[in-house]
């Protein structure tokens, strides 16, 4: 037990683990943030402003200026824009949680999990190092990497009691991250199997009869006509969330688990019409990726981080 314990002290402090699927949160997140804005800017009165009075009855809270609403949206994309490119992350990323938390509060008819899923998320990333990787951030700290020791300031020079602290509050978020998307899918799958249609392999057939849920309807049409394809779709989902925990436990099967996940968002994205959803899904599946393996991918001898 003590050298159980003394290899998880270690792994907490000693270095920061998964940077890359960390830096791909903050990416995904800027631009599905940014995007869902962006998006929706010229409906914001009906979905958020004067116009969405509407809400108040079933305890919606329109805000009462156009000029404020508009004036906030401008400033929720320009922060996700910040926070995709990574520039000063550590303050961006808070303001990202509360600008956000704060729009889709505003009006819950039109929300739904994905907007959920990412609060929750956002706010562990605050205690991250986001911008490690594939970031503006990252790149002014590697400026002064060529310096030598006795170039750099004080306050600049490395302290190893705040780094310990700095990768304590990293991996702590990381695991929080992971435990997250892990209880999601697994509850997810046990409240599926409560319901008649997903044990006989039908259930996905019926979401895609719905004109909100059809935004292709020859593509929706062609995966409801199989019985096969909806019989394996079905139970295919099921199985993946509720084994999603175990195959994280094993290299390959976490590949494949990953893979899966990210698939099955997509098509969710694509055929159902829901791509803000699956993205925030996506996004929280990244941080299961390995440094070693992107290090892999990129052709880049992986580094001693986990």
């Amino acid at each position: 037990m003590t050298r159980l314990l003394d290899v998880g002290v270690r792994w907490m402090i000693a270095s920061a683990h998964a940077t890359y699927g960390v830096a791909l949160m903050r990416i995904v997140f800027g631009l599905g943030i940014g995007g869902y804005v962006a998006v929706n800017f010229s409906a914001r009165q009906a979905l958020w402003g004067t116009g969405a009075r509407w809400t108040t009855p079933l305890g919606g809270h329109a805000l009462a200026s156009g000029p404020l609403l508009t004036a906030g949206c401008v400033a929720l994309l320009l922060v996700a824009v910040l926070v995709t490119v990574g520039w000063r992350a550590r303050w961006t990323v808070p303001l990202l949680v509360l600008g956000w938390t704060g729009l889709t509060a505003i009006n819950p008819l039109v929300a739904d999990q994905g907007d959920n899923i990412s609060r929750i998320l956002l706010v562990y990333l605050c205690f991250a190092d986001t911008s490690a990787r594939w970031s503006l951030d990252a790149r002014r700290r590697g400026s002064g990497a060529g310096l030598p020791a006795s170039a750099l300031t004080a306050s600049a020079r490395p302290r190893p009691a705040r780094t310990q602290v700095r990768n304590l509050l990293h991996n702590a978020a990381v695991l929080a991250v992971g435990a997250q998307i892990c209880l999601a899918y697994v509850l997810s799958g046990l409240f599926k199997l409560h319901g008649t249609e997903w044990r006989e392999g039908t259930a996905v057939y019926y979401p895609l009869m719905l004109p909100q849920f059809r935004p292709w309807p020859p593509l929706a049409d062609l995966v409801a006509g199989s019985g096969w394809l909806v019989a394996a779709v079905t139970w295919g989902t099921l199985a993946l969330q509720l084994a999603f925990p175990l195959l994280l436990l094993q290299r390959h099967l976490r590949v494949a688990g990953v893979a899966g996940a990210l698939a099955m968002h997509a098509g969710i994205a694509v055929i159902m019409g829901l791509p803000f959803f699956s993205l925030f899904m996506m996004a929280g599946d990244c941080v299961f990726l390995r440094d070693a393996t992107i290090a892999r991918w990129r052709h880049q001898p992986p580094e001693r981080t986990g």
